[in-house]
């Protein structure tokens, strides 16, 4: 291509790459990219190629093998190239195209052609116009003048979604222009500054990469990985918020996630129950809740032919998960209004009821004859001195004095 300064693509990519060896004979599926320059930096090369049809090698799972090249043509031009591809029945990922109808292999015709802008100067009011050019798009025009897609659609009352016609004059926005603010350059990073707490988030821009804003931070992408919770190999997306310091703010301890057997919640009837899901075995329940696959199926009566049921409910013989109980607190007492008593009015009392007379029981009875006999016993006893002492003084009558 660049031998032969061409500004198209040559044939039918898929059965160049076939006709290559790729596939081993197998239906190829192919896209090609290429684009024509003096000079551009591979950010001008992704600005370039971020329409919906260039991105297609980006942003289709089955485009799983790619390869890119450059090359020099005689006029000092430099041709750029990337083709992806895959073979049928040996795609990498799920796809359905939902572009531009076309045959097999075949690719919606987009311009391909970079012609280099050439930056014009101002006129005597110090206002900048472009002339555009055959093969300048959008994107070649915002890179040449420093200045974005949107800038030129506001400023010359244009949508980026219509082609620019050769000969149409373009009003350029400058830092003269009133009401106009120069853009953030591209892959710049503006830093984020600390809120109350001293916590630092970013707001993740195009073009902008884990170490570059790692960079910009003065911190490490190591660091900001284990912040957000992301791995290495994880796409960053437009907007998405980065933590790059926690702050002064102390994280609270994650908590242990529950176990299986944790997370059972008893029945009605007072036992844990396993609801088959499918795909699951009695291996695979087993295994969930460490138990033994013989111990399964005897708690179900279950045997090496038995074959469970999507939906089907299993005796889980388990130690239910402990439960805490809160200690309660020493009791608060709860203050109770006083109410004056009123003051006394005279009432009549009623006489006391009459209480029944409790028949005596048997122990009872028993104690009153025992008391009494003994009172009978002294009453005799004494009776009977009395006696003596009186016969006595018959027969031994007292002298006179």
């Amino acid at each position: 291509m660049a031998a032969n300064q061409m500004s198209s693509h040559i044939g039918n990519v898929s059965g160049r790459l076939a006709a290559a060896g790729y596939g081993g004979g197998a239906k190829v599926w192919a896209t090609e990219n290429f684009a024509v320059a003096m000079d551009f930096s591979i950010d001008q090369i992704m600005q370039v190629w971020s329409d919906p049809a260039h991105m297609i090698p980006a942003v289709t799972p089955a485009y799983c093998h790619v390869g890119a090249g450059v090359a020099k043509s005689s006029a000092g031009s430099t041709y750029y190239v990337l083709q992806a591809a895959y073979t049928s029945g040996k795609s990498c990922g799920p796809y359905t195209y939902t572009g531009p109808k076309t045959t097999p292999g075949s690719q919606p015709i987009v311009s391909q052609v970079i012609i280099p802008v050439k930056v014009a100067t101002p006129d005597a009011q110090g206002r900048i116009y472009h002339v555009v050019e055959a093969g300048q798009s959008f994107w070649a025009i915002a890179i040449a003048y420093k200045v974005t897609i949107k800038d030129l659609e506001t400023w010359n009352n244009l949508s980026s979604k219509s082609a620019l016609k050769v000969g149409e004059k373009l009003f350029i926005p400058s830092s003269n222009t009133v009401g106009y603010a120069t853009p953030t350059a591209v892959g710049m990073i503006v830093v984020g500054t600390p809120d109350k707490d001293g916590k630092i988030v970013h707001t993740v821009q195009a073009y902008q990469t884990l170490i570059t804003i790692a960079q910009a931070y003065g911190s490490t992408d190591d660091k900001i990985l284990a912040l957000n919770g992301l791995q290495a190999d994880w796409p960053l997306q437009i907007g998405q918020k980065l933590v790059i310091h926690p702050g002064n703010v102390t994280p609270s301890p994650t908590p242990r996630p529950l176990t299986p057997i944790e997370k059972l919640t008893p029945a009605s009837d007072g036992k844990y129950y396993h609801t088959v899901q499918s795909g699951e075995n009695l291996s695979v329940i087993a295994q969930l809740y460490k138990i033994g696959v013989q111990e399964l199926m005897s708690w179900n009566g279950l045997t090496d032919a038995s074959i469970l049921q999507v939906g089907e409910k299993l005796v889980l013989q388990v130690t239910p998960p402990a439960t805490q109980t809160p200690t309660p607190g020493p009791p608060t007492s709860t203050p109770t209004a006083t109410l004056e008593p009123p003051s006394p009015t005279p009432t009549l009392a009623a006489p006391p009821a009459a209480s029944p007379t409790p028949a005596p029981s048997a122990a009872a009875s028993r104690n009153w004859l025992e008391a009494n006999l003994w009172i009978v016993g002294v009453g005799l006893s004494i009776a009977g001195v009395a006696l003596i002492g009186f016969l006595f003084s018959r027969k031994y009558p007292k002298k006179p004095v």
